[in-house]
């Protein structure tokens, strides 16, 4: 076990009892990345064309494949680069907490190249601590706690890893030829520090998060032909099955569900609720409607 979390949590228990002098230098490495962020996040133009990544690739392919067409999503909402400007001064922060607690950082914010075959992908990776290559994360407080926190745990990431996290911390660890150690999460909204840590066998973990993203990256160069990565799931409520279906969590959140799923998807309220603000449901196909007029509404 890595002593990261003891070392960054004495620090911040003891600057916040006693506070005293912090490193100019890392004051001034700090103050630099922000100026990066600010001006990546609000002067840089997006690219108009897909490149796959790292820190994409092991995303589902279908998304993958929605975007490397140019496809027209949901956009982005007009809070995402506060979002993803909060991400990146997190980790920035991060980094600074790290090395005034005393971590060893070897490395950090490096590129880094990785052969499928003929081919080549790039990624920049955050950290390497103790010869091992880990990535930050700033999380939702669901995501700290039920995901990455307490309630989770490595196993957890794998099983709804929608964001392809897993293979990108492995893409980074065997560009380095180190293992890949795992992540460093802050709660965006508490400040509080987890580390959530890879197996000491990762053999098989490893295996699988390597053969996905060289089977994505293949796909996308060999433009192979759409197919839906998901299901639609029955809606069960109370433990009840519905006879409704809906969209599962992945495709939920994903920005390319409209074109993907067509006319058959719908957003309405929860069918089988009768509370007078029901959650908002993504339905796919609908037997068994409410018995108010909200369902012919939505209609409408």
């Amino acid at each position: 076990m890595t002593d990261i979390l003891s070392k960054v949590q004495l620090y911040l228990d003891k600057v916040s009892k006693d506070p005293g002098e912090i490193s100019e230098k890392l004051v001034e490495e700090f103050g630099e990345a922000c100026k990066v962020s600010l001006r990546r996040q609000f002067s840089e133009k997006r690219r108009d064309k897909f490149k796959a990544r790292m820190s994409n690739i092991g995303r589902p392919l279908c998304q993958l494949q929605m975007e490397a067409k140019n496809v027209k999503g949901e956009g982005q909402p007009y809070n995402a680069k506060m979002r993803n400007t909060f991400g990146d001064l997190i980790e920035a922060l991060s980094i600074f907490v790290l090395k005034s607690a005393g971590v060893g950082i070897e490395d950090e914010q490096k590129n880094v190249k990785y052969k499928f075959g003929e081919s080549t992908i790039e990624g920049r990776y955050d950290v390497k601590i103790d010869k091992k290559v880990w990535d930050i994360k700033s999380a939702s407080p669901y995501a700290f706690e039920k995901k990455f926190g307490a309630s989770g745990g490595f196993e957890e990431v794998v099983k709804e890893d929608a964001f392809g996290y897993v293979s990108q911390g492995y893409l980074y660890s065997e560009s380095e030829k180190v293992p890949f150690g795992g992540w460093i999460v802050v709660n965006k909204s508490t400040g509080e520090w987890v580390v959530c840590e890879t197996p000491l066998v990762d053999d098989h973990y490893k295996t699988e998060a390597l053969s996905n993203a060289q089977k994505n990256f293949k796909a996308l160069k060999d433009n192979v032909p759409f197919k839906k990565c998901y299901s639609e799931i029955e809606e069960t409520f109370r433990t009840k099955k519905t006879g409704n279906k809906t969209l599962g969590m992945v495709c939920g959140f994903c920005p390319y569900k409209v074109p993907c799923w067509g006319k058959k998807l719908q957003l309405l309220p929860q069918q089988q609720s009768q509370g007078k603000n029901p959650k908002w449901v993504w339905y796919t196909e609908v037997n068994n409607p409410r018995k108010d007029d909200a369902y012919t509404k939505s209609k409408s």
